[in-house]
């Protein structure tokens, strides 16, 4: 399961000063506190200060690709149809994160990831997201 973990934390500006930031990651783990216990350990090496101010369950069910460091993350909408006993359609939406440079390439990978297999859904929304990182 996966859990988005916000962070404030003391970092220097531009100017040198201190300035506090908040910053968004996700974990994968099975209970609250062990996403507190990552979010803590992020700048802990680094002997930052920080606080973890929000945990919360996570509606990303997949993670599509390795997060690399010049890019930033998508979250990606799919729409699954499904015909219910009754004969009516229903559309059921899932949350998928890709990492991409741009829409336009998070638009590929996800479509190239749909194509595997999964015809039956279709994409209908990608948005950049605040995520920094998965920890």
């Amino acid at each position: 399961m996966y859990y988005e973990v916000k962070l404030k934390v003391m970092k220097p500006n531009k100017d040198g000063l201190e300035k506090e930031v908040k910053e968004h990651f996700i974990t994968d783990c099975s209970l609250f506190a062990e996403a507190e216990a990552k979010g803590l350990e992020q700048y802990a090496s680094d002997n930052m200060e920080s606080d973890v101010f929000s945990i919360s369950r996570s509606n990303i069910i997949e993670i599509i690709n390795e997060k690399t460091e010049d890019k930033p993350f998508f979250k990606a909408t799919i729409v699954d149809t499904q015909i219910d006993e009754n004969g009516n359609e229903k559309e059921l939406k899932y949350y998928n994160l890709v990492c991409a440079k741009d829409l336009k390439e998070a638009n590929t990978l996800m479509e190239q990831h749909l194509s595997q297999g999964l015809s039956d859904m279709r994409l209908d929304a990608i948005v950049k997201t605040k995520i920094i990182d998965l920890i």
